[in-house]
């Protein structure tokens, strides 16, 4: 690898994708808070060897991910949830406590970016690539879609915010005359929309968790129901979500399979928490998710060719 994990991405200031070419292919990223790291080290192994995709596609975490890999910010991701997850303003139930949010979003979107570890904005602006983040529409029940152009515009960052506020612990993101949330209860994995959307026909979809996965029915919806009684077609999905993300994970396999699209995902269970607090435990998964990279990359550039 080329960025160490230890070493502060912020002194990087020629983005990776400088003199590269931009690929007509979509990339679709899953979200998963912390199971991130897997997709880190496959988009890290991914800027490593030249690879970029002209539409990325992120829900939650996934968003996250897609916003350092347009900028070319190679090994930002890693480097800041291996260095932070012990700091209670980055993810705690702390947080939530204190602020009803488990993001403290000023540490998070303004004080790491801005001060701390500086982001490369003029990277993100200029990229030849572009982020679409996936949010859940309260009011609607629906999938949100908003195409970032500038990671230092406030409204922008809302739609970014809002896409990684996880239900029950975020407070509800509103911009736009929408209140919004984490994308994962109405599209973990948007692969669809990009079908839909029409933007090149080759398609690469990074998931967070292994082929044996199966989501089990969400165990706070009492819960749920009564924080978003105001929002039933939101809670709704909520509800649903599992028997929809089974679907989702079998019919991006056959696909796969198919050779219509090409997927990597871990080759095993993915045990760390939503909220890990060991950098140790952060790192084995994010090289990980680089060795599977390494390890389909010939397979990848075959369908890429086809």
């Amino acid at each position: 690898m080329k960025q160490s994990y230890y070493t502060s991405p912020a002194a990087q200031r020629t983005p990776a994708y400088e003199g590269s070419p931009v690929l007509d292919v979509n990339l679709i990223l899953e979200g998963g808070a912390m199971r991130g790291q897997f997709t880190a080290g496959v988009l890290d192994y991914f800027m490593d060897n030249g690879l970029w995709c002209k539409n990325v596609v992120g829900t939650s975490a996934g968003a996250l991910n897609g916003y350092n890999y347009i900028a070319g910010e190679l090994g930002r991701t890693c480097y800041l949830n291996t260095k932070y997850c012990g700091d209670p303003r980055y993810l705690s139930m702390r947080n939530f406590a204190l602020t009803g949010s488990a993001i403290r979003r000023d540490f998070m979107f303004d004080e790491i970016p801005n001060r701390l570890e500086p982001f490369n904005f003029d990277a993100f602006r200029n990229s030849p690539m572009r982020l679409t983040t996936v949010a859940s529409n309260l009011e609607t029940g629906e999938a949100d879609y908003h195409v970032m152009k500038d990671a230092h515009d406030e409204r922008d960052l809302l739609y970014l915010q809002a896409s990684a506020s996880m239900p029950l612990v975020s407070k509800i993101i509103e911009v736009d005359g929408k209140k919004l949330l984490d994308g994962g209860p109405c599209d973990s994995v948007p692969l669809l929309h990009c079908i839909l959307d029409g933007v090149g026909d080759k398609h690469i979809v990074v998931l967070t968790q292994d082929a044996t996965y199966i989501k089990s029915p969400n165990k706070t919806m009492p819960l749920a129901h009564r924080v978003y009684s105001d929002y039933p077609l939101f809670a709704e999905r909520m509800e649903h979500r599992h028997f929809e993300y089974n679907r989702t994970y079998r019919w991006v396999r056959k696909l796969h399979n198919e050779g219509k699209v090409f997927m990597i995902q871990p080759p095993e269970p993915v045990t760390i928490s939503n909220m890990e607090k060991d950098p140790e435990k952060l790192l084995a998964l994010y090289e990980q998710g680089y060795a599977e990279a390494a390890r389909q990359w010939s397979a990848l550039q075959a369908y890429l060719e086809k």
